[in-house]
C-alpha cells in the first residue's frame, strides 16, 4: 500500500493570511476545513484507519506552520 502524505495545520487563505479555520491535506490537496482542530485531528485519524495506517495523530502535536514560507496555494 502506498504510503500517503496527511497533513493538519491552520487553513490560509489564498492571499496567505492565517484564518481561524483548520484544513486536512491529503498528498497536498486540501481535502477538509474544519472550525476546531480536534475536528480536523478526527478527519486524519478516520482516514489513516481506513488506510490501515499504525500511525495516529497526537492530540498535542505543535501546529506544522514555519513563519516566512509561502501561502499553500489552493486550487
Amino acid at each position: 500500500m502506498a504510503e500517503m502524505k496527511l497533513e493538519v495545520c491552520r487553513y490560509r487563505k489564498s492571499d496567505g493570511f492565517s484564518t481561524r479555520y483548520w484544513a486536512v491535506y491529503l498528498d497536498d490537496q486540501l481535502l477538509a476545513v474544519t472550525l476546531y482542530r480536534k475536528g480536523a485531528q478526527a478527519v486524519a485519524s478516520a482516514l489513516r484507519a481506513s488506510h490501515g495506517s499504525s500511525h495516529s495523530p497526537t492530540p498535542d502535536q505543535p501546529e506544522k506552520q514555519s513563519q516566512g514560507t509561502a501561502p499553500r496555494s489552493n486550487p
